[in-house]
């Protein structure tokens, strides 16, 4: 082998002055020349072990390298806190500029996430008017605190504590931006609401010349309002729920969701959380497994008091990793809870929302999530989870795709390059130099985690940034086009209605005989067996014919006759034109049907349309052999002559554009038909209090110069002369409250024409009285200017008037009381007392007050259970849905109801009253024309105001432990709601208060200048959509054919004084039963 020996030669010379001599001599060399195979195979691993080398040499050169670069760049700011006491910042806590020393020259910042473009799109409605400082201020209404940035440095002006520690680390994770970006981020001014619900209704500044809205920041935002979206706090922690910061908890996450398989998950779909923060996730809970229903849902309660005192075993985010499907729904407003549910893998079903946070406008449905209907919850969830089981594969991938946007999109770099991205759009519209608010203080981390303790200055510690990053933020995405963004959307619209036509469909298969189960099929055997009398028919059509009943016309679908001894007539399915129901009366009808092997047969069934629809008639007639049975006889009534009516003329108004000229008779004489003896019925005891709200005029009369000091904030004039209104608007109301107060005092007129003498009142239609009898006390003082308005209290003057929700209240679909009362009277019988729910329940809106935020605090919690239910009211969301969660008739379902006002009285209270169950009022401050007559422990259970929890709780035990009481106390006010607030005392107190009004003028009313004639037609003519509906619902016919109830006499002094000692004396009794229950003195 020359060749080889030649190799053998080069190698040994080399081995001995090379850098593997050692190596090649003594342990390659000598047996070089056995045999060609280990030769090989020897040279083969010098090579391998050169290349071993040559790798670590460059890999130890990097770590170099790297090392080196990290010592150039990375500077961190320590956190001193050798003093925790100390409130100052450090005079050097940033510097004023930072340059990023990046090395990598070739790689420029990675693109930002696609949801990054929402950015302009939240700030479009300043792009060309720009913010001034006005602008930012009149954003303080409901903000909980300013922030200024100046050089780097944030100084934070406090207004009102955040609930919980949203505000805390909100501010502590914008101090840890200013740590990661210093001096990058721009001098800045903004303010900063941290409750969820936004409020800068985009409904308010309408076209191009509207005024710009105030910027308000906050964590979520909804098609209707224009506040610009932040990230929420919990990104940095929230130590209330034990829930990490997101950086932390991200890594768990992706750890937890490796511990289980998709296909070896549990094939349901799973919810945790606290139900009663809103009425939806209450409507979740009954798409749980039951013994009636298997909905693919596991839904659960969370505990959260339970859970603190465990150690928060239960609630772990990366543990419920553990089923195939998890369920997202709001709460009052947008929940923080979406992330925790999108990392997992699993598909998220979200719950139809309503609003959306920073990232979610980012997320397309059935790509990332399947969208579930919210008003049918239950057999979406069920076609979505049978979906998913059918379709693994595109489930499993619908669940990586979210959870890939989670891990990847939405990770703490990309939190912190959309809140810096955004400060600086918004800085950029900045009209102004911003300067430090006179109440500021200097904010930085010292003085936040310094002083802290517990779970919260363990969080901040965890997400405090310790330096500069050493890379710039993300390159900003451009703007989205209008046809870019309107495609967007419709492409999302698209998507879930898709779904919804799948469901459908599903569920219309679902319902065929054939998918039926053996179960039901044997049921609908033996339904369809019957018995001779039944009959299953369908109403085909809901218009009157020809004069008669609704149900005029039907079709007989199946009729099967089984005879005794004899066989069942075959089924037939009869012609509609040969089915004819004749309405005798409104509970009597015939059918008539033809048989072709039997001949004609005619059949009475006394059972009403309703029995029709729906249910089987009890004792049918129909005999073995019939061939005709005569209608009964229907007894005839003497009705009384028909009533006066004054007919809406619109076509006359709206070719004249007046009143009629003959529109009210002067003078009507009533004609009692049924009680021609009887005398009018006597007033209720309220209508004493007419007297009272007019002694401040009884001596002095009123004067022309008295009614005109009160238009400074009157909204309308009114003014009737022989019968006839007119009207001078001083500025818009409110909605519809004067638009309806009007329409119910032209009803008034309608209702007693020609009875109401001459006058002239200001009505004020704001809810805050403003008539100070401070001002007018004393033999001297000058007489108060008369102002009519809704509610008053003990320290003011103003005349309390019936408010506009007596008419109706368009705006939130409240019907007029007349029909509402019916209605409420039938849901009050749905429920008997003991049936209904043993807690104290409340839904309104909360934000309009502060008393009824901190009724919010008196719900069922993880630390305590104060017996209440309180729900939060979205009106828009209302709207949205058609209103269907917040019907009055449907929510007489609990033993006991809480009134509480809001910015001042509540037109709620007569529609709690109403309920049955025992009305708990939260101490009111204020009185419209009827409360005054309502008794404490008689008509309601009083509420400490300054105890509002405790109160509640002591309220509800009692309740249920005195229920006989108890539900006297429900019955008495239910009883004077239906019985002394129907809607003719409405119209007598009306009458009473204006006619013992104009008893007192001392000169004689005219018409103003710029003034009206308002009437009916002039109203109602014009109007459209729900408030037509409501003024043609609400209008008075004609004439009454009765007079006005016959006024009560006033109060005798010490008499109205025993009256109000009286009321005052149970309420300190109750306070004394509190205490004593809880072992006060």
């Amino acid at each position: 082998y020359p060749k080889v020996q030649r190799l053998e030669d080069s190698m040994s010379w080399h081995a001995s002055g090379g850098f593997h001599g050692q190596f090649v001599n003594t342990v390659l060399h000598p047996s070089l020349g056995k045999n060609p195979i280990a030769r090989s195979s020897q040279i083969l691993l010098l090579f391998l072990a050169f290349c071993l080398c040559v790798f670590a040499s460059i890999h130890l050169l990097n770590t170099a390298v790297a090392v080196k670069k990290a010592m150039l760049n990375t500077v961190e700011f320590p956190l001193k806190c050798s003093n925790p006491e100390t409130r100052t910042c450090p005079e050097n806590y940033y510097p004023v500029k930072f340059e990023i020393n990046d090395h990598d020259h070739s790689s420029p910042p990675p693109s930002c996430p696609e949801y990054f473009r929402w950015i302009q799109e939240d700030l479009r409605p300043w792009r060309k008017t720009g913010i001034t400082r006005d602008m930012v201020e009149r954003a303080n209404r409901t903000a909980n605190f300013r922030l200024v940035i100046l050089n780097g440095r944030a100084y934070v002006e406090i207004y009102e504590k955040g609930f919980q520690t949203r505000d805390d680390f909100t501010l502590w994770g914008i101090l840890q931006l200013l740590r990661r970006y210093p001096g990058k981020v721009p001098d800045l001014d903004m303010m900063f609401d941290c409750v969820d619900w936004p409020v800068i209704r985009s409904s308010d500044y309408p076209g191009p010349n509207a005024t710009a809205p105030p910027p308000l920041f906050r964590y979520c935002g909804d098609d209707d309002t224009l506040d610009i979206v932040f990230p929420d706090w919990s990104f940095w922690g929230w130590p209330e729920t034990n829930i990490k910061p997101w950086e932390a908890l991200s890594r768990d996450l992706k750890e937890g969701n490796k511990k289980s398989k998709w296909s070896n998950r549990e094939p349901y779909a799973y919810w945790k959380g606290n139900p009663v923060v809103a009425e939806k996730r209450m409507d979740l809970m009954k798409c749980n497994v039951s013994e009636k229903q298997e909905w693919g849902a596991r839904v659960y309660s969370q505990d959260w008091g339970k859970e603190s005192r465990q150690g928060y075993k239960e609630s772990d985010l990366a543990n419920q990793c553990n089923h195939r499907y998890k369920i997202y729904i709001e709460g009052s407003a947008w929940s923080v809870s979406e992330k925790y549910i999108l990392a997992c893998d699993s598909v998220s079903f979200l719950v139809k929302p309503h609003y959306y946070d920073f990232f979610t406008r980012g997320l397309m449905p059935v790509h990332h999530y399947w969208p579930i209907r919210e008003d049918d919850k239950c057999r979406s969830i069920k076609f979505a989870v049978d979906w998913g089981n059918s379709h693994k594969r595109k489930a499993q991938a619908i669940g990586k795709a979210a959870s890939n946007f989670i891990q990847e999109e939405l990770k703490m770099d990309y939190v912190y390059d959309y809140m810096f991205h955004l400060l600086n759009e918004y800085a950029k519209l900045l009209k102004y130099k911003p300067t430090v608010p006179t109440l500021a203080v200097e904010l930085c981390s010292e003085t936040m985690a310094c002083p802290a303790k517990g779970m919260v200055r363990k969080f901040m510690v965890e997400s405090m940034e310790g330096g500069p990053t050493d890379t710039s933020p993300c390159t900003m995405p451009p703007p989205f086009s209008s046809y870019a963004r309107d495609s967007y959307l419709r492409r999302k619209g698209a998507s879930i209605n898709q779904v919804q036509i799948w469901e459908h469909n599903y569920w219309k298969n679902q319902n065929r005989p054939e998918q039926w189960s053996e179960k039901e099929r044997k049921k609908k055997k033996h339904a369809d067996a019957g018995t001779p009398e039944e009959f299953r028919v369908r109403i085909w059509g809901s218009q009157a014919l020809n004069g008669y009943d609704s149900a005029a016309v039907v079709a007989v679908e199946e009729a099967r006759l089984e005879l005794s001894g004899s066989p069942a007539l075959p089924r037939r399915r009869a012609h509609p034109r040969r089915v004819c129901l004749h309405a005798l009366a409104r509970v009597h009808f015939w059918v008539r049907t033809y048989a072709t092997s039997t001949g004609s047969v005619f059949a009475y069934v006394g059972k009403t349309s309703k029995s029709i629809a729906g249910n089987t008639p009890q004792n049918s007639i129909l005999p073995t052999e019939v061939t005709h049975i005569d209608p009964p006889k229907v007894p005839i009534k003497n009705y009384p002559p028909k009533k006066f009516e004054i007919p809406l003329n619109c076509s006359a108004y709206n070719l004249t554009g007046t009143c009629p000229v003959n529109y009210y008779s002067k003078g009507f004489h009533v004609q009692d038909h049924d009680l021609p003896s009887s005398s009018p019925p006597t007033c209720p005891e309220y209508f004493r209090w007419i007297h009272e709200d007019l002694r401040p005029w009884r001596k002095t009369g009123i004067t022309r110069d008295m009614v005109e000091r009160a238009n400074r904030t009157a909204t309308f004039r009114l003014v009737i002369l022989n019968g006839r209104a007119y009207v001078k608007s001083y500025k818009k109301a409110f909605q519809s409250r004067d638009t309806f107060t009007l329409w119910g005092i032209l009803q008034l007129l309608r209702r007693y024409p020609g009875k109401l003498p001459d006058l002239d009142l200001m009505f004020d239609c704001v809810d805050w009285p403003v008539v100070a009898a401070r001002l007018y006390r004393g033999p001297n003082a000058a007489a108060p200017p008369p102002l009519f308005r809704y509610c008053g209290t003990p320290s003011t003057l103003d005349i309390v008037f019936p408010d506009w929700s007596f008419w109706g209240w368009p705006e939130i679909n409240i019907k007029p009381w007349e029909s509402l009362l019916k209605e409420l009277k039938e849901g009050n019988r749905r429920t008997k007392w003991m049936d209904r729910e043993p807690f104290a329940y409340w839904k309104g809106n909360p934000n309009v007050a502060e008393i009824r935020v901190e009724l919010l605090q008196c719900n069922v919690s993880e630390k305590q259970d104060w017996n209440a239910r309180v729900y939060a009211q979205d009106w828009i969301q209302e709207s949205q849905l058609g209103y269907k969660q917040s019907d009055l008739a449907s929510q007489c379902t609990h033993r006991y109801k809480i009134y509480i006002e809001g910015s001042a009285w509540s037109v709620s209270d007569k529609y709690i009253l109403a309920c049955d169950s025992v009305t708990l009022v939260v101490k009111p401050s204020y009185y419209d024309f009827y409360t005054r007559g309502l008794m404490p422990v008689h008509h309601y259970w009083p509420i400490r105001n300054d105890d509002k929890c405790r109160s509640i709780k002591f309220a509800v035990d009692w309740g249920n432990s005195h229920k006989g009481k108890a539900q006297e106390i429900g019955k008495a006010a239910s009883n004077f709601i239906l019985e002394e607030l129907k809607m003719d005392f409405v119209y007598d107190y009306q009458f009473h208060v204006l006619n013992e009004y104009a008893k007192l003028f001392k000169y004689k009313p005219t018409v103003p200048p710029g003034a009206t004639e308002l009437c009916a037609e002039s109203m109602a003519c014009l109007a459209g959509g729900l408030e037509k509906k409501f003024m043609m619902e609400s209008m008075v016919k004609g004439p009454s054919d009765t007079s006005p109830c016959t006024m009560p006499p006033p109060y005798d002094p010490l008499i109205r004084q025993s009256l109000e000692r009286r009321k005052v004396t149970v309420e300190r009794q109750v306070e004394v039963w509190e205490k004593q229950s809880r072992g006060e003195s």
